[in-house]
């Protein structure tokens, strides 16, 4: 149990982790002084990162060392996942080993953990004062400087709502401008003989307004996304539209399969942006296989606890929902790419886009209180790995004006060798 002049050093040192900082260096150096105001004989924090090796750190006599994670880890995340708020174990020489989630939205579960000496009982004041450590490291930049962004659901919502806003005007603006080109293409081009160059001259035109008239109808949809529309809609005549609208122009050594059960309940989101969804993932999926492969698609119903929705990054509640999969087997996503979507809207690795898509697909799901996580396929395969969550029609719960971290959960794939729509 803490003494007064210690539980007084301890409360005084978590401000310190809200300290701007960029510097990976921080980290350890919070740590260290972390373990020496609360005067634990050892602490340490793991975290397992997104499909790659644990980044795991350990302090022990007010010391830096180097050290594997504590063999507890594993089971510690599972029994916090279920709800426990902290977990101890015995460990020869000290009075146990306790640990505390940390886990921003959107990402995997970390933990941090401390030991006291022998003699030094844990109180439960003592196990609640480690929970708010952990709690505190969720949005900590030190912490954010070793896993990568942590993401702020609400503010990431309306940054994009201010931008959607611009685009839904600019938007208005291009379709007149290019109507106007491809309109006065299409009456030049019959009276120019066929063939000749001034004919493909013209042609070309039209061709390039089409493509601007494309990019348009994305901006309004970007526009659009922010519209909340319950109306219940269906994933398997979503999927089959999309399917359709994509084959023409796939490689033909491209496969979409397909795991949808029959009796998949409806979601509480209209037609036209579950396709918008739904296509904007798929599209990505196949252009991630440019020589050809299988794009899998799967749903699923499931009922969310508070701990799951809060690994997917929008605006998920509690209770049943349906998890979408959109998987590929690409190159998939290099970590220095799945570390800036989001973070830097509109990021995009592919020439000729303008990383919309992803924006979009964040939007109708913070909407409809749904979610997003993006992997990459958990080795030995190639991939990435979309999940989507909905909430199912007859389950929707109105839409929240607090905090979105109060409400996440799981559900599709999407492998990319360049990311972005």
């Amino acid at each position: 149990m803490f003494n007064t002049g210690t539980l007084s050093a301890a409360l005084t040192f978590v401000p310190n982790w809200w300290q701007e900082t960029t510097d990976i260096g921080t980290f350890d150096k919070l740590l260290c002084g972390w373990a020496q105001a609360c005067g634990w004989r050892a602490c340490g924090f793991v975290w397992p990162g997104d499909n790659s090796p644990a980044f795991v750190k350990m302090v022990q006599s007010g010391t830096s060392v180097e050290a594997s994670a504590p063999p507890e880890v594993p089971d510690a995340v599972r029994r916090i996942r279920g709800g426990e708020d902290t977990v101890m174990y015995s460990v020869p020489g000290t009075t146990g080993r306790v640990f505390a989630g940390v886990h921003p939205i959107g990402r995997p579960l970390g933990v941090v953990w401390a030991e006291r000496a022998s003699g030094q009982p844990w109180s439960d004041a003592d196990r609640a004062y480690l929970a708010l450590i952990g709690k505190t490291m969720e949005r900590a930049p030190a912490v954010a400087a070793v896993i990568g962004p942590i993401l702020d659901p609400d503010k990431l919502y309306t940054r994009l709502g201010d931008a959607a806003v611009i685009a839904g005007r600019m938007a208005h603006d291009f379709d007149n401008i290019l109507t106007g080109i491809i309109g006065f293409s299409d009456l030049t081009l019959p009276m120019l003989p066929s063939g000749s160059q001034s004919a493909s001259f013209v042609a070309e035109i039209g061709k390039v307004g089409q493509r601007g008239i494309s990019f348009t109808q994305q901006l309004h949809q970007l526009s659009r996304s922010g519209q909340v529309k319950p109306q219940p809609a269906t994933v398997l005549v979503a999927v089959a539209k999309e399917e359709a609208r994509l084959k023409p122009s796939m490689n033909s050594n491209v496969r979409i399969e397909k795991d949808l059960p029959p009796n998949l309940p409806t979601v509480a989101l209209e037609s036209a942006p579950l396709q918008a969804v739904l296509g904007h993932l798929m599209e990505n999926a196949v252009e991630a296989c440019p020589q050809g492969g299988l794009v899998r698609i799967s749903a699923r119903t499931a009922e969310i606890s508070q701990i799951e929705a809060k690994m997917y990054l929008g605006k998920v509640g509690t209770g049943v929902h349906l998890f979408l999969s959109v998987t590929d087997t690409g190159i998939g996503i290099k970590p220095e790419v799945r570390r800036r979507l989001f973070a830097e809207p509109f990021y995009t690795t592919k020439a000729r886009h303008r990383g919309l898509g992803l924006a979009i697909v964040y939007r109708i799901l913070c909407a409809h209180r749904g979610g997003i996580q993006i992997e990459s396929v958990p080795s030995p395969g190639t991939g990435t790995q979309i999940r989507v969550v909905l909430p199912v029609a007859t389950a929707r719960t109105p839409a929240s004006t607090g905090n979105p971290a109060a409400h996440h959960a799981p559900g599709g794939t999407i492998s990319t060798t360049a990311v972005g729509g």
